[in-house]
C-alpha cells in the first residue's frame, strides 16, 4: 500500500512510464521533482501535500485495474496542479478518511461525491440522483463509512434505516421520509438472508421504483420522491444475490463499486489500528457541504462544458459499464455526468472541468471489478460480438485484457458455446 504523503518531500517515483499520446509535457525518467501545493482542511489547518498524492491515487487506481493507466496519471504537472486545486474540497475529505479508514482514500470517493448530488438541480430527462452499492469483504469498514462517519456527520440529510425491514413498513413512512434524504442501509446480508425470497423481491422492487420517484401499493402512495441510498455489502454475498438483483433491474439504480483488500493491505491495516489505538483517537468528522434543509426550488445547476473531448471519454466509460453489465449504457451516462456535476458543487465550482473527469476516471475501475469474473465474461463476450472481423490480437488490445486472461475466458466463451 502507497504511503499518503506530507510535508517536504522533493523526490518520488513515477507509476511506469508516461504516455506519449498527445506530446504534453511529461518525463520518464525513474525520478522527478515534484512542486508542494497545500491543502486548507476544515479546521483552517494547512496540511502540505505534495504532487506525490496524485501519484497514490493513480496507484491505487492501476492497483484496481492492472491493465489500465489513469489518465491523471498521463497529465502534467500543470494539469496536475489543476487538478488539486479542483478537486481540493473533495481531497481534504478523502484524506480524512484515510486517517481512520486505512486503504479507503480511492473508494471513499464515490459515496461523499454521490451524497452532494441530492443538492444537484438535475438537467431535463435526468430523474435520479447517484445511488451506489458499496461492495467490500466484511470487517473491512463499509459500515463505519457509511454510517459511524458520514451518516453521524451529517444526521440532517442521512437516514439510517435497520438491516432487516421490510417493504410493507417502508411504504408507510410518508414521503418527507424520504425526500431529499440519503438512505443508509450499512449491511444488506441481514435483510437478504434474514427474508424470504418473495420478501427480498418486494423490498428491491420497492427501492427500484422509489428510486425513480414513486411507489404505491394499495391505500399507500409515494410519489415525486428525490432520494438516494447507500448500501452496504459484503463481496461473497453480491456474487450470490447477483442474478437476483440484475432480474429486476436494481443494480443499474444502484450500481456497486468495489472496494478490494489483499492480503498485504489488510497486514498494513492491522499495523495502523495497532498504532492508532495507543492514541485513543475519534473518527474524522465528514461535514459535507449542503444546506441545513434541501429545498427543491434552490437545489444548484452545474453547467457542463460543451467538449467533445469529454463527451467521447464518458461515453467510453459508459459503454464499459454496458459491457461489464455493471449499468446499462444511457444509465451509465447520466450517471458519471452526475457524479462530475456533484464533484464541482461539493468543490464550490458552477461548472464541470476536466478534474472532474479525471477523478471520476480514478474510480471507473471499482465499479468494473465489482462484477467480478462474470463482467470480464461479459465484456468479452460483447467485443467479439461487435468485432467479427477483428483478430484475436486486435480485440486483446481493444479490450485490455491480458493475453493470458483473455485467452481463458475465451475458451469458456467457446465451451458454452456462445461464440
Amino acid at each position: 500500500m502507497v504511503e499518503i504523503l506530507r510535508g517536504p518531500v522533493t523526490l518520488t517515483k513515477t507509476l511506469g512510464r508516461p504516455s506519449k499520446a498527445d506530446g504534453r509535457n511529461r518525463r520518464g525518467s525513474a525520478t522527478r521533482r515534484v512542486q508542494k501545493y497545500s491543502l486548507r482542511d476544515t479546521t483552517r489547518k494547512v496540511q502540505k501535500f505534495t504532487l506525490s498524492i496524485t501519484d497514490l491515487l493513480c496507484s491505487l487506481s492501476y492497483t484496481s485495474r492492472p491493465s489500465r493507466t489513469p489518465l491523471l496519471q498521463t497529465c502534467s504537472n500543470a494539469e496536475k496542479k489543476r487538478f488539486l486545486r479542483d478537486c481540493r474540497k473533495t481531497l481534504e475529505l478523502v484524506w480524512q478518511i484515510e486517517s481512520w479508514l486505512k486503504g479507503w482514500s480511492l473508494a471513499a470517493i464515490p459515496p461523499i461525491v454521490n451524497a452532494v448530488s441530492i443538492n444537484l438541480r438535475l438537467p431535463p430527462g435526468i430523474r435520479k440522483h447517484n445511488s451506489c452499492l458499496v461492495v467490500a469483504p466484511r470487517g473491512s469498514g463499509k459500515s463505519e463509512l457509511l454510517e459511524r462517519i458520514l451518516a453521524k456527520s451529517n444526521p440532517e440529510h442521512f437516514t439510517v434505516l435497520p438491516p432487516k425491514i421490510f417493504e410493507s413498513e417502508l411504504v408507510t413512512k410518508g414521503r418527507e421520509f424520504f425526500h431529499n434524504k440519503i438512505v443508509v442501509i450499512d449491511d444488506l446480508i441481514p435483510t437478504f438472508e434474514g427474508m424470504s425470497t418473495k420478501q427480498r423481491q418486494q423490498l428491491v422492487n420497492f427501492w427500484t421504483k422509489l428510486l425513480e420517484g414513486g411507489y404505491a401499493r394499495d391505500r399507500n402512495a409515494l410519489s415525486n420522491v428525490r432520494t438516494l441510498v447507500m448500501f452496504g455489502l459484503a463481496s461473497e454475498q453480491l456474487d450470490k444475490f447477483r442474478d437476483e438483483l440484475m432480474s429486476v433491474t436494481f443494480l443499474d439504480r444502484v450500481p456497486p463499486f468495489k472496494h478490494n483488500v489483499t492480503r498485504q493491505m489488510k497486514r498494513e491495516i492491522l499495523q495502523f489500528r495497532a498504532k492508532r489505538a495507543n492514541k485513543n483517537p475519534q473518527p474524522p468528522v465528514i461535514k459535507l457541504p449542503l444546506p441545513e434543509k434541501i429545498e427543491d426550488d434552490k437545489k444548484v445547476e452545474i453547467a457542463f462544458p460543451d467538449s467533445k473531448e469529454i463527451e467521447d471519454k464518458v461515453t467510453e466509460y459508459a459503454l464499459e459499464l454496458d459491457d461489464y453489465q455493471v449499468q446499462s449504457y444511457a444509465r451509465a451516462q447520466d450517471y458519471i455526468k452526475t457524479f462530475m456535476r456533484a464533484n464541482a458543487l461539493l468543490n464550490g465550482r458552477k461548472k464541470v472541468t476536466m478534474s472532474d473527469l479525471l477523478l471520476y476516471d480514478l474510480v471507473h475501475p471499482l465499479f468494473l471489478n465489482s462484477m467480478g469474473e462474470l463482467g470480464t465474461e461479459n465484456r468479452l463476450l460483447s467485443l467479439i460480438k461487435k468485432n467479427p472481423d477483428k483478430s484475436d490480437k486486435e480485440i486483446i488490445k481493444i479490450s485490455g485484457l491480458s493475453k493470458g486472461t483473455f485467452y481463458k475466458y475465451k475458451k469458456i466463451l467457446l465451451t458454452r458455446g456462445l461464440i
